[in-house]
């Protein structure tokens, strides 16, 4: 695990990872990142639809759970 760089990842991005930061982290394209939250198979991200404007979300600590199996040092 690459946590000294997700400790990093997660204290530039406290709140919500943009999606093209955590294709780069997990060596995936951006489109199946987005892809996979659509279809539900990421744990860790949502997208919503609203006519033609949409969006994606990646909470933070839910990536890094994810990441982690929910096992993150104490001083992460």
């Amino acid at each position: 695990m690459r946590l000294e760089e997700l400790k990093a990842l997660c204290e530039e991005y406290p709140v919500c990872i943009p999606v093209r930061v955590a294709a780069r982290f997990l060596g995936v394209a951006e489109d199946c990142l987005r892809a996979a939250i659509d279809q539900n198979k990421c744990s860790f991200g949502f997208s919503w639809r609203l006519g033609e404007r949409g969006g994606y979300k990646i909470p933070t600590l839910a990536f890094a759970s994810w990441l982690t199996k929910g096992c993150m040092p104490l001083d992460f």
